[in-house]
C-alpha cells in the first residue's frame, strides 16, 4: 500500500492563549487498520481449509455474541461461498466473506497459519494469512474498499516482505504496521490555556485507546465551551456525546456517530452510562471488548471523568435479537432515562423508589393486579406512550404510588400502581442488601420475557433485570441521606 502523506491542520498558533488553539499533525486514518483488534486475531491450527475457516467463524461468533443457530448459519454462508468460488486472492493470502445482519458493522477476523493451508489453488501456493469479512448490506461498499486496500497492500513492490511480516505479526500493533497503517505517529500541540489534565488526555488519548485495545472512544463535546477545538482530532474511532446541546456539523461528519441525551443536568456517571447504552443500541460500538469514555462538567474545558468500560455483555443481554422482539430499544432508553432523572431529582425534594416492567405485556398482566385505580385506563394508546415527552411529568407524578408501571413493547403505558405477583415457585439469586422490590421485579423477568428497571428509594441506584439477573446498574453521583425503614427495597 502506498504510504499516504501526513496532513497538517492548524487552527491557530500553538502558543495562542485562546482555548480554541489546537494544532494536530497526524496521518489520515486508513480504514483497514481500524478493523484490527486483539480479540479478532486467531492462530490457526491444522492445514485443512474447512477446519481453518471454522476456527475463524468461532472467533466471529464470540465477537458478535451469536447464538448456536446463528453460528451455524454463518458457517453455512462462508462455506457455501467458498465452494462456489475460491477466495484465495493472491500468493499466501485469502479473504472469505459472508453477509448477515450485524447491525451495520463490518467485521474482520484475521487468521494466521505458520505451516500454511491447502486452499485449492496450488498455482498460488499455501495460504498463511486469512481475512474473514462479515458485512451487512449497508456496509458492502465499505467491505469492497477494505478488500481493495488489502489487494494494494500485498501488490506493493516497494515492500515485498510485507506479507511475511503480517504472517509473523502476533499483536494488533505489529499487524497494523505490517499492513502499512502506522505511517507516522500522531503529534498534537494543544493550547496551554486548556487545563493541564485536558491537554495531557488529548495528547495521549488515541495512543492509550490503542494500547488497551479499545475499539471506540466516547467523548462528551459539551465539556468544551467551543467544541470545535476538537475538529482535527475527531476520527471514526470516536463517538461524540452531548447533554442537551448541539454537536457542530464539522465534528459530527468526522465521527463514528453522535449520541444526544435529552437533558443537560445528568450526573457524569449517569451521562456516561446512558451514552454507552445508546451508542451500543444504535450499533456504534459494535462488539469490541473495551470502550474509553471521557466526560466532565459542561463548559468546563476539563475532562475529570475517564472510564474504561466493557459494555459488550451488557448491551448484548439488553439488546440481543430476542430482547429487541420483547422491548424496543428506544422504549428501554427512554424508561431508563426517566428512572435516572427520578433518581437524581426525587419528587418534591424527597427520594422515591419505583419499578418499570417493560415488554411481554400480555403475560405480565396475568401476573399483576391493581393496588389503586389505574390512572391510564380509558385513554387512547396514542395518548399514553412513554416516548411522548408531554407525559414525562405524569409518569414522575405517578411514580410515588405503591406498585409498578407496566409498559408495552412499543412504549404504551398500560398501568401504574400495579402489584406484581410472579409465580411462587420462581426463585432468584440476588446480591445481599436488595429487598422485596428488587426480588419481585427480578422474578417477573425470570417468569416472562419482560425487562424490569428498579429505582431504589434508599440509595438512588437504578438496576436493570432480565432473565432474573441484574444486567446493568447505575449508581448516582450524590449519596442519599433519607433512608426508608419499611424494608421494601
Amino acid at each position: 500500500m502506498a504510504k499516504r502523506s501526513a496532513k497538517s491542520v492548524t487552527q491557530s498558533r500553538p502558543d495562542d492563549k485562546s482555548p480554541e488553539a489546537v494544532r494536530i499533525v497526524e496521518p489520515e486514518t486508513p480504514l483497514l487498520g481500524s478493523l484490527v483488534s486483539k480479540n479478532r486475531m486467531v492462530r490457526l491450527k491444522g492445514s485443512e481449509k474447512t477446519f481453518a475457516l471454522e476456527q475463524m467463524i468461532s472467533c466471529a461468533a464470540r465477537v458478535l455474541n451469536l447464538s448456536a443457530s446463528e453460528q451455524v448459519d454463518l458457517s453455512a454462508a462462508v462455506q457455501a461461498r467458498e465452494a462456489a468460488l475460491s477466495t484465495q486472492l493472491g500468493p499466501g493470502w485469502a479473504a472469505p466473506h459472508a453477509m448477515m445482519d450485524v447491525d451495520n458493522q463490518l467485521i474482520m477476523i484475521v487468521g494466521r497459519s505458520k505451516a500454511g493451508i491447502e486452499y485449492g489453488r496450488p498455482e498460488m501456493g499455501r495460504v498463511h494469512l486469512v481475512f474473514l469479512f462479515i458485512s451487512s448490506p449497508k456496509t458492502h461498499d465499505v467491505y469492497l474498499r477494505v478488500l481493495g486496500q488489502l489487494a494494494n497492500t500485498f501488490k506493493d513492490d516497494t515492500e515485498p516482505d510485507r506479507l511475511e511480516r503480517a504472517i509473523r505479526a502476533d499483536t494488533p500493533a505489529k499487524l497494523k504496521e505490517a499492513l502499512g497503517e502506522n505511517v507516522r505517529k500522531r503529534r498534537l500541540i494543544v493550547s496551554r490555556s486548556l487545563p493541564p489534565v485536558t491537554r495531557a488526555l488529548i495528547r495521549n488519548l488515541l495512543r492509550f485507546a490503542d494500547d488497551v485495545d479499545a475499539e471506540a472512544i466516547i467523548l462528551f463535546t459539551d465539556v468544551f465551551r467551543n467544541p470545535q477545538v476538537l475538529a482535527s482530532f475527531i476520527s471514526k474511532k470516536i463517538v461524540l456525546a452531548t447533554r442537551a446541546a448541539d454537536v457542530p456539523d464539522v465534528l459530527a461528519d468526522k465521527a463514528r456517530g453522535v449520541v444526544r441525551l435529552a437533558r443537560g443536568d445528568f450526573s457524569e456517571e449517569s451521562a456516561v452510562q446512558l451514552s454507552l447504552l445508546a451508542a451500543g443500541a444504535k450499533g456504534m460500538l459494535g462488539a469490541g471488548s473495551r470502550v474509553v469514555a471521557l466526560c466532565g462538567a459542561k463548559g468546563s474545558d476539563t475532562f475529570d471523568t475517564v472510564r474504561i468500560e466493557t459494555p459488550r455483555l451488557m448491551i448484548s443481554r439488553i439488546f440481543s435479537r430476542a430482547a429487541k422482539e420483547s422491548v424496543q430499544p428506544e422504549v428501554f432508553e427512554r424508561a431508563l432515562q426517566l428512572m435516572l432523572e427520578m433518581s437524581e431529582e426525587g419528587r418534591e425534594g424527597k427520594p422515591i423508589g419505583t419499578v418499570m416492567v417493560l415488554g411481554d405485556e400480555e403475560i405480565v398482566r396475568d401476573m399483576t393486579q391493581q393496588l389503586t385505580i389505574n390512572p391510564f385506563r380509558g385513554y387512547d394508546e396514542s395518548e399514553r406512550n412513554i416516548l411522548d415527552p408531554a407525559l414525562e411529568e405524569t409518569v414522575k407524578e405517578f411514580s410515588v404510588l405503591d406498585g409498578a408501571f407496566v409498559i408495552g413493547r412499543n412504549g404504551v403505558l398500560h398501568s401504574a400502581g400495579t402489584y406484581l405477583s410472579p409465580p411462587a415457585e420462581i426463585r432468584v439469586d440476588l446480591m445481599s442488601g436488595l429487598g422485596t422490590r428488587h426480588r419481585v421485579a427480578a422474578a417477573m423477568t425470570k417468569a416472562t420475557r419482560a425487562l424490569a428497571i428498579v429505582l431504589s428509594q434508599s440509595t438512588g441506584r437504578v438496576t436493570v433485570f432480565r432473565g432474573g439477573k441484574s444486567v446493568m446498574t447505575v449508581t448516582p453521583s450524590r449519596s442519599r441521606v433519607e433512608v426508608p425503614t419499611s424494608g421494601d427495597e
